[in-house]
């Protein structure tokens, strides 16, 4: 894990300065059913200072072998379940639905934590 820190950036995108304070950098995954809803928290923690993933962000890359692939057809989310093994905590976002809660399931079994606002996985 990082350790504290405290710095003003220049936005890597030229929109000024952003503030970054973290007592701890964490990367947290993010499920839920709105997108949308999903990247603006995924804005909010990497303004904290966290590192969000969706797994959506990641399907683009497999989505063609996927296609021809049986064993990755049966294998659920392969993608969540990589990343499952990589991060720190899931947040989730408004109503995950089904697929998401094997996912929550299996990261209380790994003893991640599980976060249900953005509020909370910023203060940890």
């Amino acid at each position: 894990m990082e350790k504290s820190f405290s710095a003003t950036e220049t936005d890597p995108f030229g929109h000024g300065l952003m503030a970054i304070q973290a007592a701890e950098t964490r990367m947290i995954f993010i499920v839920g059913a709105n997108i949308r809803l999903m990247e603006s928290a995924a804005l909010s923690l990497f303004r904290a200072g966290h590192i969000p993933v969706l797994g959506q962000w990641f399907w683009p890359l497999v989505a063609s072998d996927m296609a021809s692939d049986a064993r990755l057809d049966a294998s659920g989310d392969p993608v969540g379940e990589r990343l499952l093994g990589r991060c720190d905590a899931i947040l989730r976002v408004d109503d995950p639905g089904a697929d998401a809660e094997v996912l929550i399931d299996a990261a209380r079994g790994r003893g991640l934590r599980i976060y249900d606002t953005v509020d909370e996985a910023i203060a940890g």
